[in-house]
């Protein structure tokens, strides 16, 4: 296990997952959490105090840069299909949300 993307010590307390599955596991425990994308790496925090859950390895980390690059090339393919089409990019159909 690695963690020399993150820039400052991890939290003692935090979590290591080394796989999307430990990180599904632990969000699946700790309902109340988002990930954040922070220093070099990503956290799983507490929606309420912020305080850091889980923190994803090195290798995770990989993983989830790619995932998250796959979603934003797709959104911007999607937005430039609906503008050539001349639709709204925010509803997906082509369509003002006011005129469904």
């Amino acid at each position: 296990m690695s963690l020399t993307r993150y820039s400052k010590p991890v939290p003692a307390e935090a979590i290591v997952a080394e796989t999307r599955e430990q990180l599904n596991q632990i969000t699946f425990e700790n309902q109340y959490t988002l990930l954040h994308e922070e220093d070099g790496g990503y956290m799983l925090k507490q929606t309420e105090d912020g305080a850091v859950v889980a923190v994803a390895s090195d290798a995770l980390c990989a993983e989830l840069d790619k995932v998250f690059a796959d979603i934003d090339a797709l959104e911007a393919a999607e937005k430039t299909e609906n503008e050539r089409q001349g639709g709204d990019s925010t509803t997906g159909d082509g369509k003002d949300a006011s005129t469904r």
